[in-house]
């Protein structure tokens, strides 16, 4: 089984650049850890006017908080291949004009992390703050076989903001056209983004 680093990236995206007000810190979406009773119901956010010609919509839409925002088309076949520790937490997306072009989306919060990352043999930095995270990595190697056989979509435990995806997801959101994403095979990856 093929696994594949996942990225949101978008060319000329309404960037989102602030959670909904009265979400739990940024911080706390990187965790791995439930949100929904803190996240605000009825949640909006809005593109930024820093960006002002930057309207695009994707399924997967670029933001500061490097967080998966996903359109309600992404959710429905994230859904239906049975990605189990995915946490919804619904939001609407403004446009620079305050209007509503993003009704259906939502912040895709990956519970929990799988022991992926084959600490020996690849290449790395670890974090200057958080100790127990690696903060920069030149060379990644997988231990495919401490990932348990039903994670499709997951955070790293050793990377808790590095998602991989496996390689019937990324097909699946090949086939159905998804936008607003990019992918690098995870074996060897060197840790750019280009």
């Amino acid at each position: 089984m093929k696994y594949f680093v996942f990225k949101v990236m978008a060319e000329e995206a309404g960037y989102i650049e602030k959670l909904p007000n009265g979400s739990p810190t940024d911080w706390k979406f990187h965790e791995g850890i439930s949100l929904a009773k803190d996240f605000p119901v009825g949640g909006e956010v809005s593109f930024s006017k820093n960006y002002p010609d930057n309207r695009n919509l994707y399924d997967f839409q670029p933001n500061i908080m490097s967080n998966l925002l996903v359109s309600g088309r992404a959710r429905k076949l994230i859904e239906s291949l049975g990605v189990t520790n995915a946490e919804w937490l619904p939001v609407a997306i403004k446009d620079h004009q305050g209007k509503v072009v993003g009704p259906d989306y939502a912040f895709l919060n990956l519970l929990g992390a799988e022991d992926a990352i084959d600490m020996e043999r690849s290449e790395y930095e670890m974090d200057s703050l958080e100790k127990d995270q690696i903060g920069n990595i030149d060379a990644l190697a997988l231990d495919t076989s401490a990932i348990r056989p039903d994670a499709k979509m997951f955070r790293c435990t050793k990377e808790r903001r590095l998602i991989l995806i496996r390689e019937d997801v990324h097909a699946a959101f090949e086939q159905a056209g998804l936008t607003g994403f990019k992918v690098y095979e995870a074996e060897g990856w060197d840790g750019l983004e280009l």
